[in-house]
């Protein structure tokens, strides 16, 4: 057996609701008084005879399957993979090898790591009360995203669920092999600060499936992509151990500090990252979501840093198994998302010069030059879902260097206008705001057009200042 679940016994009628947990977790390691190797309704038991009162209180918490407090955490959310099949209530899959935009739009491939797996919903199952993703040299054709010679499976919480802060734990254990990149990780929620690694990365464990006596924590930040940075350590395991058997990987994070642990040795600490031109703790003061992979080849253990070596899937499919998934939130702890008085802009450019830069509060778009189209120089807000019915409401501050015009719209995917405004802009500050109805589920996109709008368009350098940016 991989783990000692909670089983029947002819006392399991004094609990409801037995809640099938096991002793390697943070919040059951005091529980087992009879020491079996497991917490049932026996300990319950044996627990009336020597504990406490807050003691039993807390082990008929946990039996009940009620959030339980323990060295100052308290479970808030798990996944013990104790069913048939993957719960789609608290994972989803992410399909495919490419990456995609805000609006579904294919961007690059290998997902921005030269990553030479097509993940399926195929490759990942529930057995025995362990999750396992398995990833397989065989040949899969996607009709958009071209042929590939191996696949996997990438699970993730996002819209499902999501943390700011606490301790996130993993038990997991993986096959070792050239070009196995097995991988437990965070990522924002919602990209207050602008693209990766802007808003921030934590990677709770990466694995190097050719060296699997090490793994490494790691969290990416600083700016938008290629003017990020990160921080990492590596853990290396005693003489003899690695990967390949099962460990408890965590960190614990809390508003100006990440700590890294393996089996609950603290091997990393971490407090000096930033996100530009945001105050700290950006980028990690928001929500973030998990991530499970095992990707193939890429530039983290491939060969050349793109290829994977077919003689690791020699015998046969290699595995990632995950025993449990818990996150838990720190006791007393005030540590929530920072809020955010103005919406992170991006930048679309054509034909001019431009450059945008978000900052507490504002967005601030410098052109050079703005082209020869109204959506020459664009800034955005992307990806924006709407439902059938809703009446949004779009509220800013405009400002500019130069006198000019600005149209403002609110576009579906096939450009089609449900807000289509031209306000002028001055030196002094001005507030805007526009409701805008909407009659049927869709995505939209807000831009402010920045380019050649008409007559009132400056022809030198100036700056645009848009602060305050709401859409809700």
């Amino acid at each position: 057996m991989v783990k000692n679940k909670l089983t029947a016994s002819v006392l399991s009628a004094m609990i409801t609701a037995a809640a099938p947990m096991y002793m390697n977790g943070l919040c059951a390691v005091d529980m087992d008084y009879t020491g079996d190797g497991r917490v049932d309704t026996f300990d319950l038991i044996r627990a009336r005879q020597s504990a406490s009162p807050e003691e039993l209180a807390r082990l008929s918490d946990f039996l009940l399957g009620k959030p339980v407090s323990s060295g100052g955490y308290t479970l808030v959310w798990s996944d013990e993979f104790d069913g048939i099949s993957l719960d789609n209530s608290k994972w989803s899959y992410e399909l495919g090898n490419w990456k995609t935009d805000a609006k579904g739009n294919y961007i690059t491939n290998g997902w921005g790591n030269n990553e030479q797996e097509f993940y399926t919903d195929s490759n990942a199952s529930v057995n025995d009360g362990v999750l396992t993703i398995a990833a397989r040299k065989e040949s899969y054709s996607d009709p958009k995203q071209g042929s590939y010679d191996y696949t996997s499976a990438r699970l993730s919480s996002q819209h499902k669920f999501s943390t700011c802060g606490g301790r996130i734990e993993v038990r997991a254990r993986c096959d070792s092999g050239r070009s196995l990149w097995p991988a437990i990780w965070m990522l924002p929620e919602d990209s207050v600060y602008g693209g990766w690694a802007a808003s921030g990365e934590i990677d709770i464990m990466e694995g190097w499936g050719s060296t699997p006596g090490k793994i490494c924590g790691t969290i990416h930040f600083g700016d938008v992509w290629p003017n990020n940075t990160y921080l990492t350590a590596d853990y290396n395991f005693p003489d003899g151990d690695s990967t390949e058997n099962w460990h408890t990987y965590a960190v614990e994070w809390d508003s100006g500090e990440m700590r890294w642990f393996v089996d609950d040795d603290l091997y990393s600490t971490q407090k000096d990252w930033y996100s530009v031109n945001r105050a700290y703790p950006a980028p990690f003061d928001q929500e973030f979501y998990l991530l499970l992979n095992l990707a193939v080849g890429g530039h983290f253990d491939g060969i050349d840093g793109i290829y994977a070596d077919p003689a690791t899937f020699a015998d046969g499919e290699k595995h990632f198994d995950i025993d449990y998934v818990r996150v838990y939130k720190k006791d007393g702890s005030s540590f929530a998302p920072t809020p955010q008085s103005s919406a992170s802009l991006s930048l679309y450019r054509e034909g001019a010069e431009a450059g945008l830069t978000n900052k507490d509060g504002c967005s601030v778009v410098h052109i050079g030059s703005v082209g020869e189209k109204p959506y020459s120089v664009m800034a955005l807000l992307e990806g924006n879902h709407v439902s059938s019915g809703d009446v949004r409401t779009l509220s800013f501050t405009a400002q500019s260097t130069a006198p000019r015009d600005m149209n403002v719209t609110v576009e579906d995917g096939t450009y089609t206008r449900y807000l289509d405004e031209t306000v002028s802009l001055t030196e002094e500050a001005a507030e805007f705001s526009f409701e805008v109805p909407f009659g049927s589920d869709m995505d939209v996109d807000v831009k402010f057009l920045l380019g050649n709008t008409g007559e009132s368009v400056p022809s030198g350098e100036h700056d645009v200042t848009l602060s305050d940016v709401s859409w809700k």
